[in-house]
């Protein structure tokens, strides 16, 4: 099957690429930059502008799937920046598509296209509406985003969202920022980070695309998790040890966590401060409360089943060193 993979150069598009062309496909992975364009070990790059649709047009001539993984993951950035990189970039990629004459298209969506602001959720659904609040603006646009692709979606054109729970594995979010973050000290818990959580190892992610590319659904979106919740506490010390961090002991109260992001929101909105607040309602809600997927869909319709589950993913990845 012939591919074209957004998002390559970033931590999901990177292993996806690799676990693509080891399962036989061609992949032309798109990035921003002519940096990768060292084509090696089958990879093959394109560096075209996702917003020009006849470049796009072009590209996709005689591709069979797209898989589209390229996202602003950012906590905070101007509502047009969001829109222009998560839902603009989506809806000119599905024209595109569409017009190439391109069978299928997966979106990597998130789980957090569901959340709303303080709002304990425990083993949902897809069934949950999804999610346009303004205090939430990655979300917002995620979900934005994901309704274009399943609205898209036909028997000539198939479209499926894969929402994954918090992806993790080498080189991952932990790796990249949370552990430094606990290295200078400015990473800590909200409320002792005891609740459970749903997670998504990168190796069952990679379960979940094969499925779906093999499948004749479309319009549908699918949680994917590791199955069974963990504590979020357990989870992200048991992460940090593995990548040689230090595990934080500091700990505020969600509450009082989520009103500080508010404060803190204001001042960067307002005043010219340089950066990024240090915390945002969107940091409060992606990892300071409850929040549990239920993957029944996934399983029954996908035929998906994660390969590893938390403890067996941990352990996997401390054994690569």
């Amino acid at each position: 099957m012939k591919i074209f993979l957004t998002g390559a150069s970033g931590f999901v598009g990177n292993k996806l690429m690799d676990f693509l062309i080891n399962q036989g496909h061609e992949v032309i992975g798109h990035v921003h930059t002519h940096q990768h364009q060292n084509n090696h070990l089958g990879r093959k790059y394109s560096p075209i502008n996702l917003l020009n649709h006849n470049e796009l047009v072009d590209e996709l001539n005689d591709v069979d799937t797209v898989i589209h993984c390229a996202a602003l993951v950012s906590t905070w950035s101007k509502p047009e920046t969001f829109y222009q990189n998560n839902v603009l970039l989506t809806k000119t990629l599905l024209d595109s598509a569409k017009q190439a004459g391109v069978q299928q298209l997966i979106f990597l969506s998130c789980a957090s296209v569901v959340m709303r602001e303080q709002q304990v959720l425990l083993n949902i659904s897809e069934s949950l509406p999804l999610s346009h609040q303004d205090e939430l603006p990655y979300t917002k646009s995620k979900a934005l985003a994901e309704a274009l692709v399943l609205d898209a979606a036909s028997e000539h054109f198939k479209t499926i969202a894969l929402r994954p729970a918090f992806i993790w594995g080498q080189g991952d979010i932990i790796d990249r920022q949370i552990g430094q973050s606990a290295k200078n000290g400015k990473f800590g818990w909200f409320s002792q980070g005891d609740y459970l959580y749903s997670t998504c190892y990168i190796e069952n992610l990679y379960v979940a695309v094969s499925r779906a590319l093999t499948s004749d659904l479309f319009g549908e979106a699918f949680f994917i998790t590791d199955g069974e919740p963990i504590s979020f506490r357990s989870f992200m010390s048991e992460r940090l040890r593995i990548g040689g961090f230090p595990i934080p002991s500091l700990s505020i109260p969600t509450h009082f966590a989520w009103s500080l992001a508010r404060f803190t929101e204001n001042g960067w909105k307002y005043l010219p401060l340089k950066g990024f607040p240090p915390i945002t309602r969107e940091i409060v809600r992606l990892t300071g409360m409850p929040f549990t997927l239920s993957i029944e869909k996934a399983q029954q319709q996908l035929d998906y089943q994660p390969v590893f589950s938390v403890l067996q993913g941990l352990k996997h990845l401390a054994s690569k060193g």
